[in-house]
Parts: C-alpha cells; structure tokens; sequence
C-alpha cells in the first residue's frame, strides 16, 4: 500500500507532526509478516503503526524523521508483543449459555436439544445485547480484536463496536424451505439488513447458516443479495457427518451427471435418495462459494472438497473444541489442509458449544490435532500464529487495504496483544521453543490488548 507522508505523521517539509508517538517495545515482536524480532518495539501514531523493528531501528528512525523526544512514550513489555487476534469464527449472543458448552452429550443432536432449550428460555428475556457485549468483552480481554461473529438476534448486533473491536457482523439467516423464502424470506431479510444499517456497524456480512436449514433457492439468492451490498458470507459448511460425501474423494463437482444435473430442492432430498454429493460440493453447485466467502468448521471435507475450497479462495475456520463438544463426529483434516495450502483460521465458537473465547484455547488443540494427524514439520507453531492472526484476517477479507489487521507493518491498523510468556531469544532453537510454548500455552495470558492504537486493556502490562 502507498501510505503519503502525512498518512504515517510525517508533514510535507518531512517533520513529525506534533502528536505523540507510542512506542511499545518487549523481548520479542510477532510481525507476523516480517520474521520475529527479539528486543523489538513497535512505533504507534494515531491509529495506525508508524515502525516496527528492533527497539534500536525504531528509535533510530524516529529520531532520523525529527521527531521530539519528547513526544515519544515507551511503553515496555517484558514478554511476547504480537497482532492482535483474530477470531473467524463466534456467537457473541450466546455467553450466556456457558452451561450449554460445558454439558455432554451424547451426540449432535442431543446438544442441539440443550442449546434449544436455553435458547427458548433466552427469548423470554431477550438478554441477547447483555450476553454479546459480555462476550466481546472477553475477546478483548484474552487479546482477541477483531471476530467474525454471528448474530441471530438484531439485539446482540453492536458486540463487536460496544468494545471498538474490528471485523464482521454476520446476519445468521436460517430455516427457510424454497416457497417460504421466496413469498416471505426476502422481505424479512431485507427489513433485518435495514435495521442493521441503521445501527451504524462498522462491517455488516450474511451467514447462510448451513445446507441441512436452507433450501436451495435462499443459498442461490443469498450469496447474489450479499455481492449486490458489498457483504461478505460465513456459512457453517461441513461440520455434521450427515455433511460428508459418500463418493471417494476423486468424485468432481464437473463430473458428478448423477446428482448436478437435477434440480434439487435441498441437500437433504439430495442425500435421501443416495446421490455422494458433499454439502460441499452440492453448495458450490449453487454457486455460493467464492472468495467472499469463509466457512465455520470444516470438518467433513475429504480431497476434492478442500480442493474446491482452495479454487474458491474460501477460508475454513477451525473450531474444533466445539467440533468435539457437539460430537460432530472427528477432527478436521487440519494436516492435509496445511500440506494441500488452504487457507485456514481459528475461531472459538460460542460459550454454547466451546470451554471459553480465549483464542489460544484453541489454538492448542489445534496444535494436538495436527500432530496427532502426523504433521510433523517443524514450523507447526509459526503457521498457527498465523491462523490466530492474518489467516483470520485473510478469512473476511481484512488482511490487505487501509483498515488491514492482523499484522504489525508500517500502515497497518496498531492492534496489539501482549502475552505473558517466559521469552529466551539468545538462539533460534529458543526462538522457536518460546513460539511453541506460546501457542500451547498462551491462554490466559494476555494482559494487554491495543485496538487501533488505543489500549483497551491492560492488566498491568505496562
């Protein structure tokens, strides 16, 4: 991106403009698009980072572009300063269904019926707004800021701004069969996206919940409405078993005449009469896949489903201590989607299906399951930071432009987490062992979180 000098602080004659400079400075900086940085600082103007580099480089700079000492505020970490994350995948409306989450059950179904039935009792008093600002806040608090977070209820739609955070709010639209939807489905769609507008959100998108609660026509409609608006789609895409193809994987979209040819109501009637579609494979028929769009989940994806993800350009965010709690059945294939290069992120889900919102909770499990699944290469940890961090970006389309996140570069929005983490950089063995210690077990300890360069916490980090 070409930044003006005036964009980074700098006036026309090459002098710092007169506000302060944030340096935040720690044992190791995560650029996450740069290599890692012991003893680096990040230089903060504004909103948006002006430097990051080693603390020497930076202040170096800062003082080679003019500006007063005086107006520059260090701000000193000793632990790991990283972006800050990002969750691809959320309920914010539904932290107060903790009880739901932490249950057992003993299959897909026997959740659902818990989840409905505190549900139910949820739309009696409608605490929806209370649960999704209680909810954001915790995102902030474990160093999350910015999520793709899910909203049923026009109540819970402002979570994400109630705490400044960035990212998407997606319209969940659900359980509507194809004549339903066409003589009232629209309309109810379109009087929602208006009392959304009307909130002033910063990103508004629509979630086509999942292929076995939508016909076919709202899955068709849906992702032309959205593209029209300049919205994108999260879609809850392969997560049951009844999702998953029957066909070997060689099975093409191209070539499958035994199901594409017909015009079928739903993927339900598709599989009731024993076609091998996947609900991959049967939603990308309709064309609702592209690289607008990020899918929760992915479990249920064998090879030619993640190929055809990775043709659409689609991010699959994983969830898999949600995947494991609602007995969805397995793991996501998260190896074969690293070696085979999709494009991948985390998400926490809800409180209603997962332990907590912390990102690293999940990124550990994500760490167990690709071992467990036999990747063995040794840059696991580098490319689950990245999931936690830019894929999640990438997955809603916020990982380039002016308003990019999820990476600490010059231009870049200044959203920062500071975890606190033993640190040893003396060599790159230690590098590399403080990067494994930090997904494994960085949940609950963050103690610091930047949003747009303003701190909107800090438990005495600094």
């Amino acid at each position: 991106m070409n930044l003006s000098p005036t964009s980074i602080g700098i006036t026309k004659n090459g002098q710092a403009d007169e506000k302060t400079v944030y340096l935040y400075s720690a044992k190791l900086v995560i650029p996450v698009t740069a290599p890692v940085i012991p003893n680096g600082a990040v230089a903060i103007l504004g909103e948006r980072v002006l430097h990051v580099g080693t603390r020497r480089w930076v202040l170096g700079e800062l003082k080679e572009e003019g500006i007063d000492p005086t107006k520059v505020v260090e701000r000193h970490f000793d632990g790991v300063l990283m972006p800050g994350l990002v969750n691809a995948h959320t309920h914010l409306q539904y932290t107060g269904m903790s009880s739901v989450g932490q249950g057992h059950y003993q299959d897909f179904h026997g959740w659902e019926l818990a989840f409905d039935k505190v549900y139910a009792q949820g739309e009696q008093t409608k605490p929806w707004q209370q649960w999704a600002y209680a909810g954001a806040r915790q995102l902030v608090q474990s160093g999350t800021t910015a999520a793709a977070d899910i909203v049923t209820d026009i109540e819970a739609a402002g979570a994400l701004a109630s705490q400044g955070l960035h990212g998407i709010a997606y319209w969940e639209v659900m359980n509507w069969h194809n004549q339903d939807w066409e003589d009232h489905g629209k309309k109810a769609l379109k009087e929602s996206l208006t009392k959304l507008k009307a909130l002033n959100l910063p990103n508004i998108g629509i979630s086509p919940h999942a292929p076995y609660t939508l016909d076919a026509e709202p899955f068709i409609d849906l992702p032309d409405i959205a593209r029209r608006l300049n919205m994108r789609l999260h879609i809850h895409l392969a997560e049951t078993p009844l999702e998953a193809g029957s066909h070997p994987a060689i099975l093409t979209t191209y070539t499958a005449k035994d199901w594409s040819d017909e015009r079928w109501a739903n993927y339900l009637e598709l599989k009731k009469h024993g076609r091998g579609a996947s609900a991959i494979q049967f939603v990308d028929s309709l064309g609702s896949l592209g690289p607008d769009v990020h899918i929760a989940h992915g479990v249920w994806a064998n090879r030619e489903d993640r190929r055809i993800l990775r043709q659409r350009g689609v991010a699959a965010a994983l969830c898999p201590r949600s995947n494991e709690i609602t007995h969805t059945g397995k793991a996501a294939p998260i190896r074969r989607y690293m070696d085979e290069g999709n494009i991948l992120s985390i998400g926490t889900d809800s409180l209603s299906s997962s332990p907590s919102l912390d990102l690293f909770d999940e990124a550990a499990v994500v760490y167990a399951i690709a071992r467990e699944q036999g990747y063995a290469k040794d840059d696991l940890s580098h490319r689950i930071i990245r999931m936690m961090t830019l894929g999640g970006a990438e997955s809603m389309g916020m990982h380039v432009g002016a308003q990019r996140i999820g990476q600490i570069n010059a231009g870049a929005l200044a959203d920062l987490a500071f975890i606190n983490m033993p640190v040893e950089t003396h060599t790159p063995r230690e590098i590399e062992h403080t990067l494994d210690e930090l997904v494994r077990h960085g949940a609950g300890h963050n103690r610091a979180t930047v949003i747009s360069g303003r701190v909107a916490y800090n438990d005495n980090a600094f």
